[in-house]
């Protein structure tokens, strides 16, 4: 996952030196040229790595710009509103922290995809630590808010509402401590290694094939597809509950949250399904094709840009979807000196604890 020139093209670089230097060997000491050694050459990856060099610098840059403002005004309006913070918004303001510390890496990975590492193995480390720390955070605080509105609908239990004030920054503390636990490979393995051949320095994992494969799994499993199952299960059920009971009100209240966990899903499954047939070939499951390996480098830069656009669309959806969250930040404004008459016509909410991503005005989720 992290956003480094493609494993695949460090691995053939190296396999193609010792190919030719085996080859070379053969040809001196007259053994048949048609050598298995020599029958099929590592693909070249001219195309990819130029793809790279000037598609993810500014990709990257953008994205760093729009998620840091986006994120930030995010996070800045729900520190606002410590004393009426429901859970979701804890778990939404824990979630506006972990892309912004995602996107706070995306430079380092520009000047890497441009140039070449040029900070170090120490910075490799944590900067790829961090990087899929807040890539697991994401999805799995995602999870954790659909679990929660889950629970509250269709069982109607108020795990959080009810219980210890604590018990949602403990929920956040254990996602965080287990995209620690997922992390720990990062910091085990990457490292700045100097490629000869390719003439420069990149930030990478040192471990086989193997290695690469066991780890591509898990990002799946537990930073994908896990948390879209639990997402996709409760708001089934939800949906559900509110069609029969024709919870009109309702139904407008939850449209911000499902509009969320659609453009997770969309931004990120094409990614995974890249990654997923780059595994199979890596495997041998689909036939090596050295035109199929460029396209699938190249579709691989272009659906993680995608996934990692996610971290700036979730405050444009919340600026455009969700009217509480619209009001907080006009009002955050005129506190700043941004006079604004809109921060001014609506008289300030009630102080029970409601959602500020709310589609209405009224407390979203009371009484559920």
């Amino acid at each position: 996952m992290v956003p480094e020139m493609s494993e695949r093209q460090v691995f053939q670089a190296s396999e193609l030196a010792f190919l030719l230097e085996n080859c070379s060997s053969s040809y001196d000491y007259g053994e048949n040229e048609s050598d298995s050694c020599c029958a099929s050459p590592p693909c070249p990856q001219d195309f990819s790595l130029n793809f790279d060099r000037a598609f993810q610098p500014a990709l990257y840059g953008l994205l760093f710009l729009l998620g840091l403002l986006g994120n930030g005004a995010v996070a800045a309006v729900l520190l606002g509103q410590r004393a009426a913070r429901s859970s979701t918004d804890t778990f939404l303001l824990h979630l506006a922290v972990a892309d912004i510390l995602l996107v706070l890496t995306l430079p380092l990975w520009a000047v890497d995809a441009a140039m070449q590492w040029v900070f170090g193995s120490g910075l490799c480390k944590v900067a790829g630590a961090l990087f899929n720390i807040n890539f697991y955070a994401g999805a799995l605080l995602l999870a954790c808010i659909s679990f929660d509105r889950y629970l509250s609908i269709v069982h109607a239990t108020q795990l959080y509402r009810r219980g210890p004030p604590a018990r949602v920054t403990l929920t956040c503390g254990v996602v965080w401590g287990l995209c620690l636990f997922f992390a720990i490979p990062d910091f085990i393995f990457l490292s700045a290694q100097r490629d000869e051949r390719l003439n420069a320095t990149h930030c990478q994992y040192d471990f086989p094939r193997v290695g690469r494969t066991a780890l591509r799994v898990l990002q799946l499993v537990a930073g994908f597809l896990l948390p879209l199952l639990v997402m996709a299960y409760c708001y089934a059920r939800i949906l559900a509950v509110l069609l029969v009971s024709r919870g009109q009100r309702r139904l407008r209240a939850m449209r911000l949250v499902v509009v969320v966990v659609v453009a997770f899903a969309l931004c990120w499954t094409p990614y995974h399904l890249v990654v997923l047939v780059d595994t199979l070939m890596d495997l041998g499951a689909l036939g090596r094709n050295c035109g199929r390996e460029s396209h699938v480098d190249v579709a691989k830069s272009v659906t993680a840009g995608l996934g990692y656009m996610h971290c700036c669309l979730n405050p444009l959806l919340y600026a455009f979807v969700g009217i509480k969250f619209r009001e907080h930040m006009w009002r955050l404004l005129a506190r700043l000196g941004c006079r604004s008459q809109r921060a001014h016509q609506r008289q300030p909410s009630t102080s029970r604890r409601e959602s500020s991503w709310s589609e209405t005005t009224e407390a979203s989720y009371s009484g559920l």
